[in-house]
């Protein structure tokens, strides 16, 4: 398994949007029957894809007592961050945020509205309205800042940027559909529902769900954008859960 030191939430996406604008040349080759790549040289990636889960920490996911899954499948197989930890401690929206955007000016779980906004520069206008996309699974409509049984905007911080216009917010920000969606933009954020990312599901049921996204008869690792070595996938956390703390490390695969 490959390890890093310990990367902050507002390293790790940093590292992100410098892949995604300003990969080296060179192509990736998708190594046959597994998931992961190789190269001679840095890839240049074309797209960027960032799945969203909650509040386990890495003991509980990849940790040596920690079930077998596709979460342990791909980090044992593809590579880990083995002291990669949360921003903030216990609420979810200011790690998106860091995340995202590498600060958090809301320390609480609070609806996109006044006072619960941020002006930063973020990855979403940093490559530009046509170059990125969010899908939320169970999303009513797009660019939705209530919260429903199964989804809550606080998972879906590209609602939450007063960078992002209102408008490009309900062009970008959509609800996932039953198949994952097509690989046509630089930067895309998945956001699993309530059940699939394990804020109120189980492992396995999340580890299931990522299977079928991934691996399924349309999943992202049979796509032509990935076949080719052109995309990467980072499977994010955004922190340890009632189980941790801010210094708890979390998966980042």
């Amino acid at each position: 398994m490959h390890r890093s030191r310990m990367l902050p939430a507002r390293a790790a996406v940093a590292v992100l949007v410098a892949v995604a604008a300003f990969g080296a040349s060179g192509t990736s080759a998708i190594a046959a029957g597994s998931p992961c790549g190789h190269a001679r040289r840095a890839p240049s990636w074309h797209h960027i894809v960032v799945i969203a889960f909650e509040n386990h920490s890495y003991a509980q996911i990849l940790g040596r007592g920690a079930p077998a899954s596709e979460f342990t499948r791909l980090a044992g197989e593809c590579g880990s961050a083995s002291d990669y930890r949360a921003v903030h401690y216990p609420r979810s929206l200011p790690n998106y945020l860091g995340a995202t955007s590498g600060g958090f000016p809301v320390t609480s779980d609070c609806l996109p509205g006044p006072g619960c906004r941020s002006g930063a520069a973020n990855i979403f206008s940093q490559v530009g309205g046509r170059n990125w996309r969010s899908f939320a699974e169970s999303m009513p409509r797009p660019c939705d800042p209530a919260d429903t049984s199964l989804f809550v905007p606080r998972h879906v911080p590209a609602i939450y940027y007063t960078r992002v216009s209102r408008t490009s917010c309900r062009r970008n920000v959509v609800p996932l559909g039953s198949r994952p969606p097509e690989l046509k933009r630089m930067f895309t954020w998945i956001t699993p529902n309530l059940q699939h990312d394990m804020h109120d599901g189980t492992p396995a049921q999340a580890g299931s769900w990522l299977q079928s996204f991934l691996e399924g008869p349309s999943g992202l690792l049979h796509r032509r954008p990935y076949t080719r070595g052109h995309t990467a996938i980072f499977i994010w956390f955004d922190s340890a859960g009632g189980s941790g703390s801010a210094r708890t490390p979390i998966p980042f695969i």
